[in-house]
């Protein structure tokens, strides 16, 4: 299922993740992993013009590696003062493209900011800069609220093992019958399934009981979390597109092995039955 892969980048331009050791890699392991997830088959990126030095890198690789281009997923600037058409040409002559497969607001307030003229950016952009355009968002309430606008071609959002089917499957079915594209973020949760659940931060505690949970269905199945995590999302037919991110090309290479291995249809069952109370802690921006 690798052709529904696609591969994030805020890790190649900040110190990102709760479970980051590495911190930010070096320019040339980030050209190095871009060129050998082309090689696999992930020839789709996701990054943004807020993902520090991000977009420069991935135009490094370009220039080293023109014939092998990826398509590329940004976002417009988060500063209210770049317009959205600085903001797009700028994102495009750093990653070295022609044009951004799908450009998306950063925020779901950034959207509703931009509505009164997204026909104008639509009519401005489409085809020469963009192909869709897309929003990020967190909350089921935003999702219906993109269920009319036909102008929104694709939807972002976060979906894993605790922020899952319970919570969303119901949104993003009428989301995908609507004929939007779905594109899911957070499988591995910012790597909190990764962590030891007794070394949590202290506001992360009322979540150790899932995080258990999900640990007790791995070692049943005789599973790793990561190869559980990923089928979770991969798996799922109303979900087009799956984020990963990396910082190694041990981590690269787990994630394209975990993508290959189908597990059984009752560990992730389970999975669908987890229901979390405190769902605001599923939103690593609150962390």
């Amino acid at each position: 299922m690798k052709e529904k892969l696609i591969l994030g980048t805020v890790q190649f331009g900040l110190d990102y993740g709760i479970n980051n050791t590495q911190g930010l890699p070096n320019e040339s392991s980030v050209i190095a992993l871009l060129k050998e997830a082309y090689g696999y088959g992930i020839t789709e990126l996701d990054t943004a013009a807020a993902y520090g030095v991000a977009e420069h890198r991935i135009g490094l690789y370009h220039e080293a590696n023109p014939e092998d281009a990826f398509l590329v997923n940004t976002k417009f600037s988060k500063d209210v003062a770049v317009d959205w058409f600085a903001s797009l040409k700028a994102s495009i002559q750093a990653m070295k493209v022609e044009a951004v497969h799908t450009v998306m607001f950063h925020s779901f307030e950034a959207y509703q900011q931009n509505k009164a003229i997204l026909s104008e950016i639509y009519a401005q952009g489409y085809p020469r800069y963009f192909k869709k355009i897309g929003v990020s968002v967190y909350t089921n309430e935003e999702l219906e609220a993109l269920l009319s606008d036909d102008l929104i071609s694709v939807v972002q959002l976060p979906f894993n093992m605790l922020d899952n089917a319970n919570l969303r499957a119901t949104m993003l079915m009428a989301l995908k019958d609507s004929g939007k594209e779905i594109h899911t973020r957070s499988c591995f949760l910012q790597g909190l399934f990764f962590k030891d659940s007794n070394a949590l931060p202290e506001k992360l505690e009322p979540l150790r009981f899932y995080l258990d949970e999900i640990k007790s269905i791995a070692n049943d199945n005789k599973l790793d979390i990561g190869h559980l995590a990923l089928q979770y999302c991969l798996t799922k037919p109303y979900i087009d597109k799956v984020l990963i991110g990396v910082e190694s090309m041990e981590q690269l290479n787990l994630n394209l092995q975990w993508s290959s291995v189908v597990i059984k249809a009752e560990a992730l069952l389970a999975i669908d039955q987890i229901n979390v109370a405190t769902i605001e802690l599923l939103n690593p921006s609150k962390w």
